[in-house]
């Protein structure tokens, strides 16, 4: 009789952990911000910002002391342009994304780390002449969010690892809504 008080005591701790895991729900969200793109290219360095938007749809579940995301999003990167020498540079680069969120919810805040994949597509105009690339690259962020009731805040900061380019960074402020 005595060997059964472990296992049902095992049975009801596990039961609790099962019970909290489950899913908090879907979100959508939209989200404007400055991206930074810098790479060097035959005229010099381009080193340029622009505004920025992302939308955003994911599904977050809850579970004890951290919480998991799945987010996919679309992202305009804007179009960064500068004059080198006497040459007009513009890049245009947008795609969407897929990334796991980690989350630390503390009350109404949470702070996250996130990891994924971006399937970009890029198009760079120097002089007149365009040239136009595309892949599929990892990317990493970190972030704070505010829970509001159904609505949410964040303010995130991104580095997209895009092949051949020296740095693609967005800082962005979004709004969401939680069903």
């Amino acid at each position: 009789m005595n060997r059964k008080w472990p296992a049902i005591f095992a049975a009801a701790l596990l039961s609790l952990f099962v019970a909290q895991l489950h899913a908090e729900g879907l979100y959508l969200g939209a989200a404007i911000g400055q991206a930074g793109i810098k790479d060097n290219i035959n005229t010099g360095t381009f080193d340029s910002n622009d505004a920025a938007y992302k939308a955003f749809v994911g599904w977050r579940f809850k579970v004890p002391v951290v919480n998991f995301a799945v987010e996919g999003a679309y992202t305009d990167f804007g179009k960064p342009s500068q004059t080198l020498g006497a040459q007009r540079v513009e890049t245009k680069l947008h795609g969407p994304s897929l990334a796991g969120l980690a989350i630390l919810p503390l009350g109404p805040f949470d702070f996250y780390g996130k990891a994924g994949a971006i399937n970009w597509s890029a198009d760079t105009t120097v002089g007149g002449a365009t040239t136009s690339k595309s892949g599929t690259d990892a990317f990493y962020g970190v972030g704070a969010g505010l829970n509001l009731g159904p609505f949410g805040l964040r303010a995130e900061y991104e580095r997209f690892q895009i092949k051949d380019t020296d740095r693609v960074d967005l800082f962005s402020l979004s709004a969401l809504f939680q069903f």
